[in-house]
């Protein structure tokens, strides 16, 4: 796809503005329902793509689901290369075209996605495992030996992830680009040094990626890092990615880092960010807020797990709200900073509506 004929532009502090009054307005949203940062106002609820099946009946529920969340308060959605062997991607490419044809600008909406693992490509019938021969080694992307877990942070390897993520997109401007859980595949063998080393040369590839608003900011997206002590194989301090990220962007010329978000998961059945100090003394979510950065949370539900939860049920009556689900994500946005919004990976319609529910309602901070 020519540049040309993907949809032009990014989240902006004047176009998320105009749908947060909008949504006001027209949405009986409540004024909470967003957080600011970087000038940007996020719904403090995000919807999520991971799960589903490769399949056109799949695509057509999220789509739904997303020009509903859209419609209805939501303008965070988040996406990876690898969900659903890349359909993930390009079912929120098929929302940004219909939106393309309506009053839903593009810079009302602020979209993430992740880079790192192989994803294999279910409209090209390949596999991950199929995926390494027939692109990452034919193209040269990445040796075997710098494939590890199935995640690559070549930049070559990158180079060609965000070009494809573009396309399926259909965006010339990804909001957000995480680094896809990248501690937690390649740190326990490469090790300490040669980890960081990584990540240095990828924040680098990443800065020179804002120069041209190919992306607005990156991250990492991760699943215990953040969450485990530093004797832990897997442990990652936030102040040294800070500090990777002011020297990346001071190399090749950039005033502000682009460092600014992370995802973690985070509810009353996984706590560690909010109640472990691991970080150097401090909590994960005490250095986050320290240093200005915007925390998105995965797995609010637990898949579903979390909802017969004793806490959850009490936490119903204290917020008022009618459903389990409805209580964990008020729980989770209720935290306030540095949590920007749980990510919910609702599909069905229905579910789309009772989740909506809590945008109408401020947070209970």
């Amino acid at each position: 796809m020519n540049d040309e004929k993907k949809i032009k532009g990014y989240a902006s502090p004047e176009g998320t503005s105009e749908y947060k009054e909008w949504c006001i307005k027209n949405r009986d949203v409540n004024l909470e329902n967003f957080n600011k940062i970087e000038g940007i106002h996020l719904s403090s609820i995000g919807m999520g793509t991971y799960l589903g099946k490769p399949d056109s009946k799949t695509d057509k529920l999220v789509i739904d689901a997303a020009l509903e969340s859209i419609d209805k308060g939501i303008n965070v959605i988040d996406t990876a290369i690898n969900y659903r062997f890349q359909k993930a991607e390009r079912a929120i490419g098929e929302v940004m075209k219909k939106l393309s044809n309506t009053n839903i600008k593009r810079e009302y909406i602020f979209i993430s996605t992740k880079n790192g693992y192989v994803p294999g490509d279910a409209d090209r019938g390949l596999d991950s495992s199929e995926y390494i021969e027939e692109v990452i080694l034919k193209k040269d992307l990445a040796s075997e030996e710098e494939i590890i877990n199935f995640n690559c942070t070549t930049i070559p390897y990158l180079e060609h992830q965000i070009t494809q993520s573009l396309e399926n997109l259909n965006v010339q401007t990804i909001d957000l680009l995480y680094l896809h859980n990248i501690a937690e595949s390649q740190k326990p063998i490469l090790g300490e040094e040669k980890f960081y080393e990584m990540v240095e040369r990828c924040f680098k590839f990443l800065e020179k990626k804002r120069k041209s608003d190919i992306i607005r900011y990156y991250g990492l997206a991760t699943w215990d890092c953040f969450r485990v002590s530093s004797s832990n194989p897997n442990y990652v301090s936030l102040k040294n990615l800070i500090e990777i990220s002011k020297n990346g962007a001071k190399k090749v010329g950039n005033a502000s880092i682009g460092f600014k978000f992370v995802m973690l998961p985070y509810n009353l059945m996984i706590p560690e960010a909010a109640t472990m100090k691991f970080q150097e003394g401090k909590t994960f979510f005490e250095v986050a807020k320290q240093n200005n950065i915007g925390v998105f949370t995965s797995v609010p539900l637990m898949q579903g797990k979390i909802l017969d939860e004793p806490q959850i049920q009490k936490l119903r009556e204290r917020y008022s709200v009618k459903t389990a689900a409805q209580s964990a994500l008020q729980n989770i946005r209720s935290y306030g900073e540095p949590i920007i919004a749980p990510l919910v990976g609702h599909k069905q319609l229905e579910h789309v509506k009772e989740n909506l529910e809590v945008a109408k309602i401020p947070p209970d901070i």
